[in-house]
């Protein structure tokens, strides 16, 4: 049964860890200084979770390659690309992938133990897809640079024009009058 618990920990790891090197990606790749703290945060909080599920196994760890040659292991998750907030929503859409991979597994398990683990993992993904959620929009809150193809929005309010009259014999005009509601216009 622990060999079991063992392999799902093992799954579990190998995903978070796909997830940490997405991190660390972004943090390289990120334009600006801003953009590599909120990916270093996210990679170390990463590194934590990965360090807590490892705790919970009773195998050693020591073979890593090990965990990307699991059969049925081929997730690709997106690589970072793009201004921050494209990497951000990249990073919003694999957690979001984990999350929903987690709960499946946790809900298609019938030992208790086993679930758990997946129970766990799940947690600890919806907490970081909050934790990335606010991120994302205190990025996109951060007003861009206004770009100088697009045209200038009206400022101006048009005035001196004459609101036009329903003619009294259209349907318009019966129908507001079968409504009962009160006009302006007549």
């Amino acid at each position: 049964m622990r060999e079991f618990v063992n392999e799902a920990i093992r799954l579990a790891v190998a995903l978070e860890r796909k997830c940490y090197d997405f991190y660390r990606k972004g943090a390289q790749m990120a334009p600006d200084q801003a953009g590599r703290q909120i990916f270093e945060r996210l990679a170390s909080e990463e590194a934590r979770h990965i360090d807590a599920l490892r705790a919970e196994s009773t195998e050693p760890w020591y073979d890593v390659q090990r965990l990307d040659q699991q059969p049925g292991m081929d997730v690709k998750l997106s690589e970072p690309q793009g201004k921050l907030l494209d990497q951000l929503r990249l990073a919003l859409l694999n957690r979001q992938f984990s999350i929903d991979l987690y709960a499946t597994l946790a809900k298609s398990f019938k030992e208790p133990a086993i679930s758990r683990v997946f129970e766990m993992t799940l947690l600890i993904a919806r907490k970081e897809l909050r934790s990335i959620r606010q991120e994302y929009l205190q990025a996109d809150a951060i007003p861009a640079a206004p770009s100088i193809t697009r045209r200038q929005r009206r400022t101006h309010v048009r005035s001196g024009l004459n609101p036009a009259v329903p003619n009294k014999h259209t349907q318009l005009f019966f129908s507001m009058l079968d409504s009962g509601r009160y006009s302006n216009l007549g």
